[in-house]
């Protein structure tokens, strides 16, 4: 049977695989990209008694009014991203879609995407359904993969049309300082480039400020959502905002003939994610995410790995001078630890794991790094 070209090269996300392995197999978790946390009360009792008032129908394409209207002051005020409303804001089923909508809507065959390596693995996939091109921009795990002098070369080299920036970033945990985000908008003004900045773990930092390129650069598209921060990966909910008002229209037509819109009773539940009490919920969370990390920090000093401490999300990303990363996640695997194998994020993960602390208890943390040096 013929298939679309489109699909060519774009395969299964590694991290779904590896994650359905570690849960046939019932053994140490760290490869899931959320934290075990329930969402808070409530938001799940705002949702409750949306159903109840029979808020169960479309919506408008972008999302709700009050809930936009919630997320551009939480923007203007928080990120400091001046001249939003909410015509400026798109509410959409998960980041991912919303980022799919972004990059459909910019890219042209041909056009360059400069992602970071290593980087989320569905970044690659989606420029590849754009048929944009993908110019892979160095990262280093003896900086901490915080950006420096090369990665700006290459990405100024790269001309790109879209520079796409996560921090805190997955699979690495680091947080861009404001020097380094400012260095990317220079090159994006130069190169009259759109940026799409990630910003779906900005909460979950532990050290450093986040900053948002927004804040700074029109051409910004902003995206962020509910996932990671209250713990809500199975609501699907995201959204994308811009000062550049014609790029959340023309999103917007996307959304129109994809997904219709947003599930309504969820985004009545979400607003209250705006609440202090929400906001209580959240640190409690951090906190615990915080001692986890140090655990797993500390253990990793016992192996040969070469990595920095992560200041946000999730994961660590330990590399491994002269290993296989893929072998020595199946060894793992065959010892009862489940991690994402680093090639996949990029080249610049060959010899890396990406290790995810948001559902592991300590005792499993220690236990499998105890595993971990018995194998390196």
């Amino acid at each position: 049977m013929r298939f679309s070209s489109r699909l060519k090269g774009v395969d299964e996300s590694a991290t779904f695989k590896y994650s359905r392995l570690a849960k046939e197999r019932k053994m140490i978790n760290l490869t899931i990209g959320r934290t075990g946390f329930d969402t808070p009360p409530i938001i799940k009792e705002a949702t409750k008694k949306a159903l109840d008032e029979g808020k169960v129908h479309y919506t408008p394409t972008k999302g709700i009014p009050e809930l936009r209207k919630a997320i551009a002051r939480k923007l203007v005020e928080e990120n400091k991203i001046q001249n939003l409303d909410e015509e400026h804001v798109l509410v959409s089923v998960g980041a991912k879609h919303v980022i799919y909508e972004a990059v459909m809507s910019i890219i042209q065959r041909g056009d360059v995407v400069a992602i970071s390596n290593p980087s989320w693995v569905s970044y690659e996939s989606i420029a590849r359904l754009s048929e944009g091109r993908t110019a892979w921009i160095p990262l280093k795990p003896e900086n901490g993969f915080i950006p420096d002098d090369d990665f700006y070369a290459v990405l100024e080299d790269s001309k790109p049309r879209m520079i796409l920036i996560n921090s805190p970033n997955n699979p690495t945990g680091a947080v861009y300082p404001e020097k380094a985000i400012r260095k990317v908008v220079d090159i994006a003004e130069r190169n009259e480039s759109i940026i799409l900045s990630d910003e779906i773990y900005e909460r979950i930092i532990y050290e450093g400020k986040h900053f948002s390129a927004g804040s700074i650069y029109e051409d910004t598209i902003t995206v962020n959502g509910f996932s990671k921060e209250f713990s809500m990966t199975g609501w699907r909910l995201a959204y994308a905002a811009s000062q550049n008002k014609e790029i959340i229209e023309k999103m917007d037509i996307i959304q129109a003939q994809t997904v219709s819109c947003a599930v309504s009773f969820i985004q009545y539940g979400a607003l209250k994610a705006f609440t202090e009490e929400a906001r209580r919920d959240v640190m409690k969370m951090i906190a615990i995410l915080k001692k986890r990390r140090d655990c797993l920090i500390d253990g990793m000093k016992k192996t040969r790995a070469v990595m920095e401490k992560p200041s946000g999300a999730f994961y660590v990303f330990p590399f491994f001078e002269g290993a296989d990363d893929i072998e020595l996640a199946d060894k793992l695997m065959d010892e009862g630890v489940g991690v994402i194998p680093g090639s996949p994020f990029g080249s610049a993960g060959h010899g890396c794991l990406r290790m995810s602390y948001g559902d592991a208890e300590i005792e499993d943390l220690r236990k499998a790094v105890d595993i971990l040096k018995g194998i390196i």
